[in-house]
């Protein structure tokens, strides 16, 4: 087999198919894609709602208390609490139905997933952890989201193991950490990015095994040093008293000397960690991955995929939350654990031969199920024999590509492609495709997408974000009382909620490291955190290593002598941003 390049069928740009694609396609019996990789990814991120949350009535039989669910309720659709979804006091095949060959498949799905009882959070094994969602294994939690084995941890998004964290994104095995962004097995770090093994710490930029620093940026095994300036333990602790750590207006003039270092500093290429045959950004201890985003280690064989768990092996174009020790998944969104064979899925977990499953657990071959569990051999929630759904799918299978489903733009689904977005149970803008790939009221009106338009907030603020004291110590306990403005007023593009209140665990929080109360409400905070990552997109460039003929002066001697370093690359840093961008080898010679 060659390579082929294709236009893809949404955004009409050419994409390549390669030989080993073609391979593993055949091997999971299905045809090569029709979108190209960006907009399949899009596509996967319409179908999951981590963020967003609505008050709407819960629809088990019986009940008719308010739960607090990430289906909006101007969506058509059957929404169970979590302990009733759970429970043996409902049928999920009771709302089977007989596939119809005078309808197009995705139809006939769209209109399963409207009648059977969708569950209202996505949360397991979790104890005294509210508002958490798309989470496993979490203790005194709060709003939690997309996260795995965490406790007393508040307002982050994907995290894990970690404890008494807030304000964090994409952290693993952190305790005592607040405002950081990919840091992991780290104690009391704050507002740190890409930095790991470091301790008693504020404003870190690409730092390892540090302690006792602030605002330094490529350090390694170091301690005592501000602005990358060495001082002795001593002078440390009477410098950090002139920065006024515990005031706002002291954190706001160390975030700009840290902005300040990290543009003057070089940055690697890709974070990429202990692998082999590797293609992408945040990637650790895993081999032949391409084009792969956020995989937290031991992935192998496996292409456009992201924010994939450890173990995820030969797959493609899976993710958020695809993984542990899954095999063999295709086009799917938080498939795992221990998964195989599965594609075209949405929460399909402990599963095999699952295709086209939506929020389906312990279940082998299915075929366009919703909320399905312990099952095999179902069809569209009908139970068959394995006689039966032998037969029937191959028919199915000819059926959707000989009636495709069309939607309102007049693109074709048939056997192979996802789920279109216009029949995702959810807002485009209430989902994370709007944190990712951002749309207005108006373009996703233009794509046929989904789109609810902010419902006006009632709330009444009692005390605006400019009026909060600027220390913690002036801040009374009345302040739990209190509803404060977000400072940007519901004007921002980030899902304001406009207002906030602070929660007793968090006032502690602020307490117990004299860090001064937010002027931002938890959105606003989070799309800041989300600003500091660079994008899920390559670009080839070259490294820029110049032998200290740039802006930044080498300090080492490199490979390539005094000539330019002839290494090339593909990273996430587009050309025309400001850094300065080093491969691997000129790298590692600086900051080693």
């Amino acid at each position: 087999m060659n390579s082929e390049t294709r236009n893809c069928q949404n955004c009409k740009r050419p994409f390549v198919i390669e030989p080993e694609d073609f391979g593993f396609y055949q091997k999971m019996q299905v045809p090569p894609p029709t979108w190209c990789p960006e907009c399949r990814l899009q596509r996967r991120l319409a179908e999951r709602n981590e963020r967003t949350f609505h008050r709407r009535k819960c629809d088990a039989p019986g009940h008719t208390e308010d739960i607090i669910s990430i289906y909006s309720p101007d969506r058509r659709l059957r929404v169970y609490d979590l302990d009733f979804w759970w429970s043996d006091k409902w049928d999920p095949l009771s709302h089977g139905r007989s596939y119809d060959f005078n309808k197009p498949f995705f139809q006939q799905f769209k209109e399963l997933l409207e009648e059977t009882p969708l569950l209202a959070l996505f949360d397991s094994k979790s104890v005294n952890s509210q508002y958490c969602n798309l989470t496993v294994e979490h203790k005194n939690c709060y709003l939690v989201t997309a996260g795995w084995n965490n406790e007393d941890s508040i307002y982050s998004n994907r995290i894990s193991y970690c404890k008494n964290t807030a304000d964090s994104y994409v952290c693993h095995k952190t305790e005592y950490g607040y405002e950081n962004v990919y840091c992991k097995d780290s104690n009391r770090l704050f507002f740190s990015r890409n930095s790991e093994g470091c301790s008693n710490s504020y404003f870190l930029y690409d730092c390892a095994n540090c302690s006792d620093c602030i605002a330094c940026t490529g350090l390694r095994n170091k301690s005592y040093c501000i602005f990358n300036r060495q001082y002795s333990k001593e002078e440390y602790k009477n410098r950090i008293a002139e920065l006024r750590l515990d005031t706002r207006e002291g954190l706001a003039r160390l975030r700009e000397k840290l902005e300040e270092l990290r543009l003057g500093a070089i940055h690697r290429y890709a974070n990429i960690y202990r692998s082999e045959s590797v293609v992408g950004d945040n990637i650790e201890n895993s081999r032949n991955c391409h084009y792969c985003f956020d995989l937290a280690g031991e992935a192998e064989n496996v292409k456009y995929s992201n924010w994939g768990t450890y173990g995820l092996k030969d797959s493609y174009d899976t993710g958020p939350g695809t993984g542990g020790k899954s095999e063999m998944v295709y086009e799917g969104v938080s498939i795992g654990v221990n998964n195989g064979n599965c594609a075209f899925g949405t929460i399909v977990w402990y599963s095999n031969g699952v295709r086209y499953g939506f929020n389906c657990h312990s279940s082998q071959n299915l075929f366009g199920c919703v909320s399905v569990r312990s099952k095999q051999y179902c069809i569209l929630n009908k139970q068959y024999t394995k006689e039966e759904y032998e037969a029937l799918v191959p028919k199915i299978i000819e059926h959707m590509n000989a009636m495709p489903y069309l939607d309102a733009k007049g693109r074709e689904y048939r056997y192979g492609d996802y789920f279109p977005v216009e029949i995702s149970p959810f807002f485009y803008n209430d989902t994370i495709a709007q944190e990712y790939f951002p749309l207005t009221k108006e373009q996703a009106a233009g794509e046929g997408y989904p789109w609810q338009d902010p419902k006006e907030k009632a709330y009444q603020p009692t005390k605006i974000a400019e009026d909060l004291p600027d220390s913690i110590q002036d801040v009374p306990d009345s302040i739990l009382n209190e509803v404060i403005a977000c400072a940007h007023g519901g004007a921002c593009k980030h899902g304001c909620s406009t207002a906030f209140k602070i929660i007793p665990a968090e006032l502690a929080f602020y307490r117990q490291f004299d860090l001064p109360l937010p002027q931002l409400c938890p959105n606003c905070r989070h799309h800041a955190r989300l600003a500091q990552r660079n994008p899920m997109k390559l670009w080839s460039r070259k490294c820029q290593c110049q032998s200290g003929q740039g802006t930044y002066r080498n300090t080492a001697a490199h490979f390539h002598g005094d000539s330019p370093c002839p290494n090339e690359f593909q990273t996430t840093y587009a050309p025309e941003r400001p850094e300065t961008i080093y491969c691997e080898s000129c790298y590692q010679s600086e900051v080693a």
